[in-house]
Order: structure tokens, then C-alpha cells, then sequence
């Protein structure tokens, strides 16, 4: 009886001691054939990164992916299978992440937002002017009592020679949708005709952009509102200093050249200059209003972006309040991460444009 006990007993560790996770050492290549298939996916994960790119730049996610596998396998030893594959799962998540570490961690373009007509070029700022003037029902042309109107934007091109502009037409919603694209086009026409006729102005730095009733600015339900929606805009491309624009448009676009250091929102302070010329030109005209826009590269996840923007011009707006006493009231921070990208991501130069601070100033109700 009792030798039939011991042989038993032998039986059982020989048994356990062939086929428990006790036989497998993690990284040991003569592994039993029973270790689970997490053991090779993990050192193959590792491998992959300490071969990648990223190793350069994320070292110590490698480190500790590393430490995650070596605490699975210890787990495996105690058979604590659960335990272990969780280990393994995180190290292996770990790897994945530092493999992607690095300039080449840029994510896919997100969806891109249409960029508004007014975005403002580097170096240069836009120049929004909306134009008074009425139309005879199913006419384009300008007529001579709306000079004067025409005049804001001929004089202020005739002062500066190296300004562009887009003419936009606009309608109301009466009529078809086709029928009002090409009213809105003959509209915008006829003041280009009229800049070119009356002020001079050569046709290279002038075209023409008909809008139909795709953006009205007022309620289509009244008749005023229908008349606010036939309008002419000028939208004009310059580099002026601020300070010398007389009198202010109804709207000023401008990109303010301010750098961030990667994943920072503090602004240094060699850009304050930057940042003071909104400053500057609010505490001019009081009446002002503005939206300070933030904007990014598609380097990193898109919440992250987002968030990132939203702070980058959160402080603009702290700056700009602290700083010259605004009214937090005529301050607005937006932030719109990488929907609304100018260049292309793909080059250094291209991302650098994309990280940038937009600041649209409006609203001026006396002049």
C-alpha cells in the first residue's frame, strides 16, 4: 500500500515538474513546448523597438516594458497564468508605444476644416471690409453714389502697392441657388471692374469670388435682413503695421509669430512683441473684439492637439488681459488643434507653419 502511495506521488511531480509553467524561463531559447504564445509575441514586441526608431527617444518605455516581461514570466513561475498575461499584455503595449516613439509619430490627418477666407498668410495680415453698397433687382453694376464705398478699398490699395484683395459677392436667398452663384459672381465682378476703371488698380492684385446665399449674416425672413445679405466683402492681403491702419477695418486677421516649446503653452517672453501688437491695436480702438484661434501640426493624438490649442490661446488671452487691462469680456479663446491646417504636414517647414496663433479682431462699432 504505501509503495503504491510513493509511486503515485512520483508519478504526480513527474508530471508537474514536465508540463507546469514552472518549466519556462522567459528569454531562455529552448522553451517547452506548452508556454503560452504571449511569451514570443511580448519578446518580439521588444525586440521590434529596441530595433525602431524610438529607442532613440523613448528609452525608458523599452526599460520598462522590459520589467513588465520579466514580472509576467516571474508570475508564470508562480502559476499565476490571469496575472501574467495582463503583465505581458502591458509590456507588450509599452513596446508598441515606444516603437512609434519620434518624429515619425505623427498621426494620420484628421479631418480638415475649410480654412476661412480670411486666414491670414505668414507675414501678412488680412484686411476684411464689407462694402455698403445696393444693387437694382437683377443688376451687377455699381452704382455712381456708391463710390465713396469703393473708395475703402481703392485708397487703401492705392496707399499700400503691394497688397492683393478678393472681392466677394454675396446674395440674399431669393431666386435659385444657381441663379444667385452667378449674380453674386457679376456683383463682385463689377467692383473689380470699378477698382480697376476709377483707382487704378492693376487686375493681377484683384479677382473676384461669388457666393450666393451661402453665408448670410443676417435673417433671410425680413426684408432688412435680406438687404444685410447682399453685400460686397473685401478681403485684402497686406503687411502693414498695425499701428498705422487708418481707419480700422471691420475685421483684422492676423498670425502672430509665436513659438511654443513641444507640448508647452508658456509663451516666452521674446514674443511678447508679437502678442503686443494685439494689444496695442484694442487698446486703439476700444470697441474692439477678438477671437484668438490656436492651432497645431498633427504631431500627436487629436484630443491631445485640441487641448493643447485650446491652452496656447488661453494664455494669449490671460497676456493680453493682464498685461493692458482688456476686458476678459472682448476676449475669446478658441482652440482648433490640426483641423485647419495651411500647409501640409509632411515637412519640418510645413508643421511649423500649421503651429501658429491667429488673432481675428472685429466688431468695431465707432471709427
Amino acid at each position: 500500500m504505501k509503495s503504491n502511495f510513493c509511486l503515485t506521488g512520483l508519478l504526480i511531480m513527474f508530471l508537474f515538474l514536465t508540463t507546469s509553467c514552472t518549466t519556462y524561463h522567459f528569454g531562455v531559447a529552448n522553451r517547452a513546448a506548452m508556454v503560452p504564445d504571449d511569451f514570443g509575441e511580448t519578446e518580439a514586441a521588444i525586440a521590434r523597438a529596441e530595433q525602431s526608431q524610438g529607442a532613440q527617444y523613448c528609452p525608458d518605455k523599452i526599460a520598462a516594458a522590459k520589467e513588465l516581461a520579466r514580472q509576467g514570466a516571474e508570475t508564470y513561475w508562480a502559476c499565476k497564468n490571469t496575472e501574467s498575461s495582463r503583465l505581458l499584455a502591458e509590456a507588450r503595449k509599452l513596446a508598441g508605444e515606444a516603437e512609434g516613439c519620434g518624429p515619425q509619430a505623427a498621426a494620420p490627418e484628421a479631418v480638415v476644416a475649410p480654412i476661412p477666407a480670411a486666414e491670414p498668410t505668414p507675414d501678412r495680415m488680412k484686411y476684411c471690409v464689407y462694402l455698403a453698397i445696393e444693387y437694382d433687382i437683377d443688376k451687377a453694376d455699381v452704382r455712381p453714389q456708391y463710390h465713396d464705398e469703393v473708395a475703402k478699398v481703392g485708397d487703401f490699395m492705392k496707399k499700400y502697392p503691394t497688397t492683393t484683395a478678393v472681392i466677394e459677392g454675396y446674395t440674399d436667398e431669393v431666386g435659385s441657388d444657381d441663379y444667385n452663384m452667378q449674380l453674386s459672381q457679376r456683383r463682385a465682378e463689377s467692383v473689380v471692374k470699378s477698382l480697376e476703371d476709377n483707382f487704378g488698380i492693376d487686375p493681377s492684385r484683384l479677382s473676384a469670388k461669388g457666393f450666393g446665399e451661402t453665408a448670410p449674416i443676417a435673417d433671410n425672413a425680413s426684408d432688412e435682413g435680406k438687404q444685410k445679405n447682399r453685400h460686397i466683402r473685401a478681403v485684402i492681403d497686406c503687411a502693414v503695421d498695425v499701428k498705422a491702419i487708418e481707419p480700422p477695418p471691420d475685421r483684422l486677421c492676423m498670425t502672430l509669430k509665436v513659438e511654443f516649446a513641444s507640448n508647452s503653452a508658456e509663451i516666452k517672453s521674446r514674443y511678447y512683441d508679437e502678442v503686443n501688437k494685439v494689444g496695442d491695436y484694442m487698446k486703439k480702438y476700444p470697441t474692439t473684439t477678438a477671437v484668438i484661434e490656436g492651432h497645431t501640426d498633427n504631431v500627436g493624438g487629436f484630443e491631445q492637439n485640441m487641448k493643447l490649442s485650446q491652452v496656447r490661446a488661453e494664455n494669449v488671452v490671460k497676456y493680453l488681459v493682464e498685461k493692458y487691462g482688456i476686458d476678459s469680456y472682448r476676449l475669446f479663446a478658441q482652440g482648433y488643434g490640426s483641423t485647419r491646417r495651411i500647409h501640409y504636414n509632411s515637412t519640418p517647414e510645413g508643421r511649423q507653419q500649421n503651429r501658429r496663433i491667429n488673432a481675428i479682431i472685429d466688431c468695431v462699432i465707432s471709427k
